[in-house]
């Protein structure tokens, strides 16, 4: 009798779990359109509201202390190079959901995704 009890409470733990997958399956991380913005020591100095156009394309932003060159395309943005010792902007790659940033500290550059998630957390 315990063990047909075990089984029963197991099957409703799995229904549960395929339900859970299957809702962030279908309806992803984010709800709705997601932009990205760039501060530069904290004062925001750029805006980029198509983080999926035609073509991807590059830009330069320069402070006084580096540059670093941003990318733009597939619904993500990301720091493809930059002049720091570290390159710890470089390697964090791509970001795409509402709440993930990239920070360049030795540039004091942060470029975050803003918009709505359906998410609890962001990692």
């Amino acid at each position: 009798m315990k063990s047909r009890k075990n089984l029963i409470w197991a099957a409703v733990f799995a229904g549960v779990c395929i339900v859970c997958v299957a809702f962030i399956f279908f309806t992803g991380a984010r709800s709705g359109e997601n932009s990205a913005e760039i501060y530069e020591n904290g004062k925001l100095i750029k805006t980029v509201s198509d983080l999926s156009p035609d073509k991807e394309y590059s830009f330069e932003i320069k402070t006084e202390n580096g540059t670093n060159t941003i990318t733009v395309g597939a619904g993500s943005i990301w720091v493809s190079s930059a002049d720091c010792s570290n390159q710890t902007c470089v390697h964090a790659g791509k970001i795409s959901h509402a709440g993930q940033t990239v920070i360049c500290a030795p540039h004091k550059l942060v470029i975050k995704i803003v918009g709505e998630t359906s998410a609890d957390a962001v990692i």
